[in-house]
């Protein structure tokens, strides 16, 4: 394994083995050949024997590997993902209760009649069995039988993994992956009485937000979209004149392809937040996947990339005509564009997002207000009043609704600015190249050749006479 991919077997649980799969620690997620692990969505990561269990959202991945390749994989997760909160969001969770253990397994049978199976996080209190998996979580109360079996020995190796058989009525469960000892404390747990609750809460003694669903993201349609980026390129691009177009021999639909490039790269940010905010399982996530100061971070950036794209564009443009017209234009400074005429650029096409954020300069005030108000919701009494986090929530989505538009609007006045420029600038520069006189040869030079000529036809008339 190298510092940042593994190629394994990997069990994805829903779907089966994939053979050969290339496993990938890249900035924001964990990749599996396509499949994509963001590392905010990981409530769990479990190193069991010869493998390392991942459990995320929307996805769990059994991976396996050499000690070596999963002690350096499990390295690089926990330097993206913070582990020891995830403990504590477990253990808060259970925090009425003496937490033994938690750790990945493998479950299968009947919970109270309903089919269980694949991998689960298990947590163990001296009350009862919590196995979480994704968007569900299942509870085997104390006391149940118990008891660790072994399997057969195989043939090719002397190593047998004990796993661990749990039943009541309509209860039976096999639990693989555990180690001794929380085989051990499990079979202690189950055969005691559990303990007398001092409180007036119900059994499971959940918050609201563990008995309830989250609050869901319930984002409304956006109206900014890669369809809008090809409408509005195209009619910049009909602004652009054609006479200038024809006299420097520009290729056609060139412009129309060179505005929505730049368009998808300074709106990427955006695009790429609503995708992730649109597929959120909450409204917590969603906010946090649209988070609008890294959004205002992120656009400032990408549009600085979409003006050196620009740059790069217009140089190219200008090698290719000087290479056509036969023009030496290393010497013609005013042709280039240089380092103030890419700030100025910058400027120029950053000023509408700027006027857009000067509008939404509270927003980040009101994500944090609401993500107070969610938490509050959740670790309060299920019949707590959600009024004002609802009306909050709405303001937050009427926001994005807001926003959304708002930078349709903002893009479109970058690309005007864009037309402007190789409209009244750079297309001009471009027709100067024409006005560059092709190198001559010296006269003197011009004499030599002609001299060089005339010697060479002589030479072989002399030869042909000689014959």
């Amino acid at each position: 394994m190298n510092s940042e991919s593994l190629r394994t077997d990997v069990f994805v649980d829903g779907t089966g083995v994939r053979r050969g799969a290339r496993v990938t620690i890249a900035g924001v997620a964990l990749l599996c050949d396509e499949l994509m692990v963001p590392y905010g969505e990981v409530f769990w990561v479990s190193r069991r024997k010869g493998m390392l269990l991942l459990f995320a959202v929307r996805a769990t991945l059994a991976i396996k590997g050499t000690p070596k390749e999963l002690d350096r994989l499990y390295d690089l997760l926990t330097e993206r993902v913070d582990l020891t909160e995830l403990r504590r969001r477990i253990v808060r969770q259970l925090g009425h209760e003496v937490v033994l253990f938690t750790a990945g397994c493998a479950a299968a049978g009947t919970i109270d009649g309903e089919k269980v199976g694949g991998l689960h996080v298990a947590a163990v209190t001296r009350r009862a069995l919590y196995l979480l998996a994704q968007d569900r979580q299942l509870t085997v109360s104390w006391p149940a039988r118990a008891a660790s079996r072994r399997p057969a020995k195989k043939a090719d190796s002397e190593e047998r993994d004990d796993y661990l058989v749990i039943g009541k009525p309509d209860t039976s469960l096999t639990i693989r992956y555990l180690f001794g000892e929380e085989i051990g404390a499990v079979l202690y747990a189950a055969s005691q009485e559990p303990p007398e609750s001092g409180e007036g809460r119900p059994l499971e003694l959940f918050s609201r937000g563990e008995v309830s669903p989250p609050p869901q993201a319930e984002l409304p349609p956006f109206s900014l979209a890669a369809g809008s980026l090809q409408e509005v390129a195209e009619r910049a691009a009909a602004n652009v004149p054609g006479e200038l177009q024809a006299k420097v021999a520009m290729r056609d639909y060139f412009f129309e392809t060179h505005f929505q490039e730049l368009g998808e790269i300074a709106l990427g940010p955006l695009l790429l937040r609503k995708s992730a905010a649109g597929g959120a399982y909450s409204l917590e996530k969603a906010i946090d996947a649209m988070n609008s100061g890294g959004l205002q971070d992120d656009t400032r950036a990408a549009v600085s990339t979409a003006a050196d794209r620009l740059a790069e564009v217009y140089a190219g443009e200008l090698d290719r005509l000087a290479g056509v017209r036969g023009a030496d234009i290393s010497g013609a400074r005013s042709l280039a564009l240089g380092d103030a005429g890419k700030a100025f650029l910058v400027e120029r096409m950053q000023e509408p997002f700027d006027r857009l954020w000067e509008r939404f300069g509270d927003q980040v005030e009101h994500e944090a207000d609401l993500r107070r108000r969610i938490m509050e919701l959740e670790v309060g009494h299920p019949d707590q009043d959600d009024s004002e986090m609802h009306a909050a929530a709405e303001e937050w989505r009427a926001a994005m609704v807001r926003l959304d538009r708002g930078y349709e609007g903002a893009w479109r006045e970058m690309v005007e600015e864009i037309e402007r420029a190789w409209s009244t600038d750079l297309l001009p520069r471009l027709a100067l190249v024409g006005q560059i006189e092709k190198p001559r040869f010296p006269e003197w030079a011009q004499m030599a050749a002609l001299a060089a000529i005339t010697i060479l036809l002589a030479a072989v008339l002399l030869f042909v006479l000689a014959r």
